[in-house]
């Protein structure tokens, strides 16, 4: 009797079996190796920035480095008038000394004084415009605008209220007046006085980096032709980078009294 053999021999493998065992190996070892890369060295790399978009997308912190280190000076944005770049910064106490003019020119109905501390600018109408933000450009705006600043004077000098007057609802009344005088519905004042007025000093009041008041003296001859003091009180605030007048009303500029012998700096053209 003879027996037969039953155990099965194993199956032939496919011809394509070793390659893709080989390819599944070469995969399972690059996973690896890139997770461990990953586990190991975590990245700190991020997107080049476009060149086109870098500065706007710049952090703050790097921004106000970089700029600080190698960005040019750029216009002060504070400052109404380009001139006001190159005007002297000094912010020397006028209250009890007062400042070196070095000229007193021809503005308006009388003299105003000129200097590196303003005003720098000249407008259409000739008023002089652009003051350092110190005391001693508070000062000089201050005897410009109480003897020059006349809106109603001509065209070109309306637009004078919204360059050197304060905004607000004293201006628009002052604008409106303005406007009647050089109408002929309303009569102005009498300018001859102010082109008699000499300049001797000045009080001031207050002052700080937001405003100022002074008390501008003056003297002046009478209808009678004797002399007489008078008494200016020039009020202004810091605006829009320049110093600007703030009215005493909708009708009046300044407020005007009689000397009444308060001690004042000497200064003035003839001083």
């Amino acid at each position: 009797m003879s027996t037969q053999d039953t155990t099965q021999e194993p199956k032939a493998r496919p011809k394509w079996f070793g390659a893709a065992a080989m390819l599944l190996a070469l995969v399972l070892v690059g996973l690896l190796a890139w997770g461990l890369r990953v586990f190991l060295f975590p990245s700190n790399d991020e997107p080049a920035a476009d060149p086109t978009t870098a500065a706007t997308q710049t952090s703050p912190s790097s921004a106000s480095t970089s700029a600080s280190a190698t960005a040019a000076p750029v216009e002060d944005a504070d400052a109404a008038w380009d001139c006001q770049a190159d005007l002297n910064s000094d912010d020397t106490s006028v209250a009890d000394s007062a400042p070196a003019i070095e000229e007193w020119v021809v503005g308006g109905y009388n003299v105003i004084p000129f200097s590196d501390f303003g005003g720098c600018e000249k407008l259409p109408s000739t008023l002089r415009v652009g003051y350092a933000p110190t005391q001693t450009g508070s000062l000089m705006a201050a005897a410009t605008y109480a003897v020059a600043l006349d809106p109603a004077a001509s065209e070109q000098a309306a637009s004078d209220l919204e360059a050197a007057v304060a905004e607000g609802p004293n201006r628009v009344l002052l604008g409106e007046r303005a406007q009647r005088i050089r109408d002929g519905l309303e009569q102005s004042e009498d300018t001859s006085v102010i082109a008699r007025l000499t300049l001797l000093g000045y009080i001031q009041n207050s002052y700080t980096d937001d405003a100022a008041s002074y008390r501008l003296i003056y003297s002046a001859p009478d209808a009678s032709g004797l002399e007489q003091t008078l008494v200016a009180q020039v009020d202004l605030v810091w605006e829009e980078g320049d110093w600007k007048l703030d009215p005493a009303s909708g009708n009046d500029f300044n407020t005007w009294a009689r000397y009444q012998g308060q001690q004042y700096v000497q200064w003035g053209p003839k001083s």
